[in-house]
């Protein structure tokens, strides 16, 4: 019996310090369940983690995969570290069984990263309602949600940490009314299509309208506004637009992109010389650190990334610097990235205002020609 218990104490010795030793660099290991391996090019386990919630399996899936690609670059860069702390990533899916977001996904993934110690930040989502289904579990555990696409109104009214790198649903009406109001609009129809999002883009644009010298007329206009998505009845809606405003301006949601897509979905002629806004900066039109990045991603994945890759690259980088600024604790972490006032970031300078909303928020104006989407003009960021 004494034997049987030395051998099974020198067993367990020895199993724990295999665990202790961790993986080799590029052994797979899951250290979230149901999420991707860790990503962790050294041996051992990482003291930090960092987390992305995105859908992979969404109609954007290359534009998806890109951001996590961007983040692994980022934290590669940074050789794993951050200040006197190791760090590793781990990617996980939000997409449900429709091949988009799912509430119970987000949820399930939301409370998988709070019950892992180490996880001390999160980086997500696409969809709006998946993030704030998120918030209620992600709050009690004070770990903070670095947003670089969600443009919902209310995301940062909860209480909860958000940091929002995306300008807002209002503030991407606000742009789009000044634009009409600047190209000489005094009317404006406004439309949507029928959708949630259409309504919410349309209410937003007619909360706008007023501010910027507008006004909303339920006849022909000067100038027509639709608020929706390709998912919806495109091509009606915009048809309709175009009876209420003839021989005016166009403008679009961000809904209503790719363009090429928008050609396809619309009556012919309708979409030509319409303009489309469009919360971010694209990457034609960053200043000299993010066409840095930009070249990086290309030299080390073989592609230009999507404008998604570098706003997740920005994220990555926000969370790394709260990390080397702070305790490593989820809360102080949480309040570093609020507070942190970036200059030069692949996304350029900016901050956050005391509800987490980015500050500038840029807006970019794109105008449908053929098959294309020109780029007008940058608004609200300080760019020419």
């Amino acid at each position: 019996m004494i034997r049987a218990a030395i051998v099974l104490l020198g067993a367990l010795a020895l199993a724990g310090l295999a665990s202790a030793a961790g993986p080799t660099p590029g052994g797979r290991v899951v250290v979230i369940r149901g999420c991707d391996d860790l990503y962790y090019e050294r041996v051992g386990f990482p003291q930090r983690l960092i987390v992305s919630n995105l859908p992979m399996e969404d109609s954007a899936h290359t534009a998806m995969h890109q951001m996590t690609q961007a983040i692994k670059l980022v934290v590669k860069d940074r050789k794993f570290h951050a200040g006197r702390f190791s760090v590793g990533y781990v990617s996980c899916d939000d997409s449900g069984t429709a091949g988009r977001s799912s509430a119970v996904q987000c949820v399930a993934n939301a409370r998988s990263a709070v019950r892992h110690a180490n996880v001390v930040g999160l980086i997500g989502t696409l969809d709006s309602a998946c993030a704030l289904a998120k918030l209620p579990v992600l709050a009690p555990a004070h770990l903070v949600l670095v947003s670089p696409l969600n443009t919902a109104d209310d995301l940062t009214r909860r209480r909860a940490r958000v940091a929002r790198l995306s300008a807002t649903d209002s503030e991407q009406a606000a742009a789009a009314a000044r634009f009409l109001r600047g190209a000489g609009a005094r009317t404006v129809a406004v439309l949507s299509d029928g959708t949630r999002r259409g309504d919410i883009y349309a209410k937003a644009f007619r909360l706008a309208a007023a501010p910027a010298g507008l006004r909303v007329v339920p006849g022909r206009a000067d100038a027509a506004y639709v608020g929706g998505l390709l998912a919806g009845h495109t091509r009606r809606t915009l048809s309709a637009a175009r009876i209420r405003a003839p021989n005016g301006v166009l403008a679009l949601s961000s809904g209503y992109g790719p363009v090429e897509q928008l050609v396809d979905t619309a009556a012919p002629g309708d979409a030509e010389g319409a303009y489309l806004f469009v919360a971010g900066v694209p990457d034609e039109k960053l200043d000299d650190a993010g066409e840095a990045f930009v070249r990086h991603f290309e030299r080390s994945i073989g592609t230009t990334p999507h404008p998604y890759a570098v706003y997740a690259a920005q994220s990555a980088e926000l969370l790394l610097d709260a990390i080397d600024r702070t305790n490593g604790t989820r809360s102080a972490i949480a309040q570093s990235v609020l507070h942190a006032r970036v200059r030069n970031g692949p996304i350029g300078s900016f901050r956050f205002d005391r509800h987490g909303d980015v500050m500038p928020a840029p807006v970019t104006v794109f105008r449908v020609h053929g098959r294309r989407a020109d780029i007008v003009r940058v608004v609200d960021s300080g760019l020419p």
